[in-house]
């Protein structure tokens, strides 16, 4: 599997998925090793959206969760609440991030970022609507 290709595909579906809600966004996707595979931001996304959008990779990719299934588990007093702390502040709960998977493996997770959190989860998920059947999000 190339993760450079299944990444640029990803990114093109949500830039289609954007451009469709007319919510320019950045998209970033990070193997499971914590390594930057795609950064990609739309002309006239917010120039902070790329670092959001990489925090919200960086998390679904190690974690292995969607961001927005993360957010009630790292509340203080929960279990996960430790993690936001941990790697420099670089973990996301905010949603718009999901990990991507091949064979029921986890290999990578992708991060969107530039409208609001609504907006980031829904063209997340029309995006990743679309996948192929060997290369998913995780559900």
């Amino acid at each position: 599997m190339d993760l450079l290709a299944f990444a640029k595909i990803i990114a093109n579906r949500i830039e289609a998925e954007s451009v469709r809600a007319k919510v320019p966004v950045s998209v970033c996707v990070i193997d499971i090793h914590g390594n930057g595979v795609l950064m990609h931001r739309m002309t006239g996304a917010p120039a902070f959206s790329m670092e959001i959008a990489e925090r919200k990779a960086y998390t679904s990719a190690l974690v292995g969760l969607r961001t927005a299934e993360l957010s009630a588990l790292v509340q203080p007093g929960k279990d996960l609440f430790p993690l936001m702390g941990l790697a420099g502040g670089r973990f996301c709960s905010m949603g718009g991030g999901a990990p991507l998977t091949t064979d029921d493996r986890r290999v990578a997770g992708v991060g969107i970022s530039g409208g609001t959190v609504e907006q980031d989860v829904s063209i997340l998920e029309g995006a990743l609507r679309e996948t192929s059947p060997t290369l998913n999000a995780a559900s």
